[in-house]
């Protein structure tokens, strides 16, 4: 069975995700979303059964390394990038502003 988005579906969607798309846009975007479709829809074709879960492709473990604390030796130095620093603190424009109700 074969399942192919139409163009009344395709518009649908992108009203509900508040996307505006010129007319080509649309036509180009539902061939590729319909191609995705094609392409799972072949991949549910396989015969799986004989094949175990993995979670990834490689069977070798990532390497891992131990944490390690060190001291930071030239962290006073930082502070001359900074525009302004007051008691160690880097001061820094407000970006939020609280709205007033």
């Amino acid at each position: 069975m074969s399942k192919k988005l139409s163009l009344e579906e395709m518009k649908k969607v992108a009203q509900l995700a508040k996307l505006h798309f010129e007319e080509r846009e649309l036509l180009q975007f539902l061939q590729d979303v319909n191609g995705i479709i094609a392409h799972f829809e072949k991949l549910d074709r396989l015969n799986l059964e004989e094949v175990s879960p993995t979670s990834h492709i490689s069977w070798s473990q990532p390497p891992t390394h131990g944490d390690e604390v060190l001291e930071w030796q030239e962290k006073e130095s930082i502070f001359q990038y900074a525009p302004q620093v007051i008691a160690r603190y880097f001061i820094v424009p407000k970006v939020v502003e609280k709205e007033e109700k």
